[in-house]
């Protein structure tokens, strides 16, 4: 069987086609470390023009609404243009941003934001509590925006006087501050006039000003000059270029050969060439970014069997696609990994465990009648994602799933999803500053993912972690709710936890490599 599974592995790779190297020869930094290096002293203009930093990762944005359901990239082009309240080190750690100072009651249910004053918006307009108040206030009640479920515990936002704001919650928040890390503040005049099209300037407070958004192509940013923060720390760059390339071949060329100063998403197998090549560096470190497959447990659909959903997560070999394809990360048996609130190793190896003959056995014994599995998927979730996903199929096919495989674009692929157009649906999230509640709460508590399987014990637990501000009571909750999301099979089937992996030109300074993912280009230099 194993010898069976290698060859289908095989003829995927080969299928698709492969480049030459192999892991290893990286340099590796610890997370919120200047992966850059150098001295952050400005350098000039280049001669003859304006010194320009270009950087690619391999998604687009398909939406400029911070509560839009944003992808991935916009978390690190948010931090261009936009502040939040609480900034992070993605280590656990929390520090002012455009709130000086914070307290919560003893009964968690209210908080309280000192501001900071002076700071205006890129449109002029003053930045205060109004702003604050209309920013969550939004996010709370417009219950047509994606992340709206995410500030659901919001009862109001008082502005106490124009530089003190208080948050008043219906229940506790156990993860107010890390959810305003990602929380960019918004001019609330602006927003009350032009509502949805502020976003077609997105007017923010950052060290950079939005210009330009060719969907698909890029999108442009000019340093602002009056940012309140710069300090020393004044980038020498004049204009930041987004590119998204979600062809990894295409994606590494291009830095080879000088057209980006910076790439994401390298394959492992690409390592080695991208740190033999001249002036680039390679960064790459584990992540805490994971992947997984949403299952669709509607009535009739063939995951609304529990055997069914079984038997999928033990026909997968996670190790050997480890091993054999992504040469980088590890196997996901368990909803989080290591250095996030509610892990736990020993309860890991209890799961999902690769057993061919197992997945068999309850697929034999389930539902399922050989219905194609229509399992779809975004390009560029994981490094060779059309290999990966192609030994998967091969995996599920070895099992007795009749498997239909289609990759797509990025919109395509959320519309689909959430209306529960699917049967597998093919994602990864990350978990930041070591919080796994971005992801408990669109996918758990909200089923933004249309699966609908529900289970209210799983429900009740997470509830009750999430109004949870004592870390360590925390931590118990979200073990046990974990421990019934895999005796269930669903919603989700975990995958691979990714190593994080950049390329950046030795001319960058100042720059910062998380590994969630997240890339800070906010004070970049360029010599």
């Amino acid at each position: 069987m194993r010898k069976r599974i290698i060859c289908c592995l095989l003829a995927a790779v080969l299928g698709v086609g492969t480049l030459s190297g192999c892991g290893g020869g990286t340099k590796s930094s610890t997370p919120g470390t200047n992966a850059a290096g150098g001295t952050e002293t400005s350098a000039g203009k280049k001669e003859g023009g304006e010194n320009v930093v270009t950087f690619s990762m391999s998604e687009d944005v398909y939406t400029w609404d911070p509560m839009g359901q944003p992808v991935v990239p916009f978390y690190s082009i948010q931090l261009l243009i936009y502040d939040m309240l609480v900034r992070t080190d993605h280590a656990g750690n929390y520090e002012p941003g455009l709130a000086t100072e914070w307290s919560v009651s003893d009964d968690g249910l209210d908080w309280t934001f000192k501001l900071r004053q002076g700071v205006k918006f890129h449109n002029g307009e003053d930045f205060n509590a109004d702003c604050v108040k209309a920013t969550l206030e939004r996010g709370a009640f417009n219950n047509t925006l994606n992340m709206n479920f995410l500030w659901s515990d919001i009862e109001s936002v008082e502005a106490a006087d124009e530089y003190t704001a208080v948050v008043h919650c219906k229940k506790p928040i156990g993860d107010m501050l890390n959810q305003l890390t990602y929380m960019p503040m918004l001019p609330a005049k602006a927003l009350a006039e032009q509502g949805e099209d502020l976003f077609k300037t997105s007017p923010g407070t950052g060290p950079w000003k939005f210009v330009s958004w060719d969907p698909g192509n890029e999108a442009v940013f000019v340093r602002n000059d009056d940012y309140w923060d710069w300090g020393s720390q004044k980038s020498n760059v004049d204009k930041i270029i987004y590119k998204p390339i979600s062809e990894d071949t295409t994606r590494v060329s291009s830095m080879r050969t000088g057209e980006f100063d910076m790439i994401s998403n390298i394959p492992p197998d690409q390592v080695d060439v991208l740190s033999g090549t001249d002036g680039v560096t390679v960064d790459s470190k584990p992540g805490t970014t994971i992947s997984w497959m949403a299952l669709q447990c509607g009535q009739g659909k063939p995951f609304a069997d529990k055997n069914v959903r079984l038997a999928l997560t033990h026909a997968i070999d996670r190790k050997l696609i480890v091993e054999s394809i992504l040469g980088s990360g590890s196997p996901a048996f368990w909803p989080v990994m290591e250095g996030v609130t509610g892990y736990d190793k020993d309860l890991e190896s209890k799961y999902n465990q690769y057993d061919p003959e197992l997945a068999k056995k309850l697929l034999k014994e389930s539902s399922y009648k050989g219905e194609e599995i229509y399992f779809m998927a975004i390009d560029g979730k994981v490094p060779r994602t059309k290999e990966v996903l192609q030994a998967v199929m091969s995996m599920m096919t070895e099992a007795g799933f009749n498997v239909k495989l289609e990759i797509m674009e990025g919109a395509t692929f959320v519309t689909k999803r959430s209306a529960g157009d699917y049967d597998i649906a093919f994602s990864n999230v990350f978990y930041n500053n070591g919080s796994p509640w971005r992801h408990m709460i669109t996918h758990w508590l909200s089923d933004s993912c249309n699966t609908q399987l529900e289970n209210p014990e799983i429900t009740s637990l997470l509830t009750e972690a999430r109004q949870t501000i004592d870390r360590s009571k925390q931590d118990e909750l979200l073990k046990q709710a974990f421990t019934l999301m895999m005796e269930d099979g669903g919603r989700m089937c975990y995958f691979i936890n990714l190593d994080t992996i950049n390329a950046y030109s030795n001319k960058l300074s100042g720059v910062k490599l998380y590994n969630d993912t997240i890339i800070d280009l906010s004070r970049v230099m360029k010599n």
